[in-house]
């Protein structure tokens, strides 16, 4: 990749160089051209001259105003200037005419302008392909970390439960157990399977949302029971050490998805519980105001930077590095909540919690249909 951006930022350099030249070169042409038209339009004074004279001496012209004429006929960029007036036409001079000077002078300005304002184009045009072509760099530089990362993660989270279901299965087969224990590898062999499964329908509704396939069952539904039993199942769940407070408002009737909620608010209390700490504090607050709803989860966890805060809705994005990272994901998590809050007319935010810590807020109208 380093070697495809010096070949870039080389070429740039050339083309931009190459313009500069052309726009120069012709600029510089054009100033040739007017002054050799200059000194054509001067010379043909001098045959002007010779050609009056030789009429003048033949007696072709009894005046001067025969003489204008045949002037005016064949050559009429000059003008002929009487000298004497008591003997004009023996005391005359040719000279080109003010509008030949100024046509000239036009024509090499309109020139000027236009090699100009081509080359400006011309390097505007390339400011913007090498643009294009950067941003299209740098994008395909995150996509392809992103689906290294990603591939670090998926292989981790297929790997663990295979395995371990895999020791289960070996245990049954090698060794006399008992009811109890035959139960205990049975139950542990399910919460892996489940976790697999749990994984490939995230893959799924992933793609599905990606290629706009997926289609929400929207309902009237009492948001604020629908977090308090999404709580009480995570209080059953946590390790004692970790606490969740929450401030609920009762009765936030809105038009969603019972389904995709669920899942939204899952995601963003699992990462909160996830990333916040042993002994941190998860807060949920859930109010109505007019007809928007405000869902807040934040943690006290040692934040995320503005650089990743960007970042952090995209597929696979994770934060850190995946070979030395000890937290669990894929990096799908986040990436669906916020599809899911679109489809639903709504929006996530994520800033700083204080004094620290992360703060997710999502905003839904409350009469979206």
């Amino acid at each position: 990749m380093n070697r495809a951006r010096i070949i870039l930022i080389v070429l740039s350099i050339y083309i931009f160089a190459a313009f500069g030249w052309w726009t120069y070169a012709h600029c510089n042409n054009s100033r040739i051209i007017y002054l050799q038209q200059k000194d054509v339009l001067e010379m043909r004074c001098y045959k002007a001259t010779f050609d009056i004279q030789g009429a003048i001496n033949q007696d072709l012209f009894e005046d001067t105003l025969g003489l204008s004429k045949f002037f005016a006929v064949n050559y009429p960029d000059l003008e002929v200037v009487y000298v004497n007036v008591n003997d004009p036409l023996n005391n005359f001079m040719v000279r080109p005419t003010l509008q030949s000077y100024q046509d000239l002078e036009s024509l090499y300005n309109r020139k000027l302008s236009m090699y100009i304002a081509e080359g400006i184009v011309m390097i505007l045009l390339l400011l913007w392909g090498i643009f294009v072509i950067f941003r299209s760099f740098r994008k395909e530089l995150f996509l392809k970390k992103l689906q290294g990362n990603f591939l670090l993660s998926i292989t981790h989270e297929l790997k663990t439960p295979i395995t371990a279901i895999k020791l289960y299965m070996e245990t049954l087969l090698k060794r006399n157990i008992n009811a109890e224990q035959m139960r205990t590898i049975a139950d542990n062999s399910l919460q892996e399977t489940q976790r697999l499964q749990d994984l490939v329908e995230k893959l799924l509704l992933s793609a599905q949302l990606e290629s706009h396939k997926y289609t929400l069952n929207k309902q009237s539904i009492n948001l604020s029971e629908l977090v308090n039993e999404i709580l009480i199942n995570f209080n059953n769940t946590r390790p004692d050490q970790q606490k969740i407070e929450a401030i609920i408002q009762d009765q936030v009737i809105i038009m969603g998805d019972p389904n995709a909620l669920e899942m939204i608010i899952n995601n963003l209390l699992s990462n909160g519980l996830k990333y916040g700490g042993a002994d941190s504090l998860l807060k949920v607050t859930l109010d109505q105001v007019n007809k928007e709803t405000i869902l807040c989860i934040s943690d006290e966890g040692d934040g995320i930077s503005d650089e990743d805060k960007k970042l952090l809705f995209n597929k696979f994005y994770r934060i850190g590095d995946e070979n030395t990272r000890k937290t669990k994901g894929t990096g799908l998590g986040l990436f669906i909540v916020k599809n899911l809050v679109t489809l639903h007319g709504g929006i996530i935010s994520v800033s700083d919690n204080h004094p620290k810590g992360t703060k997710f807020k999502i905003k839904l109208h409350s009469n979206a249909e």
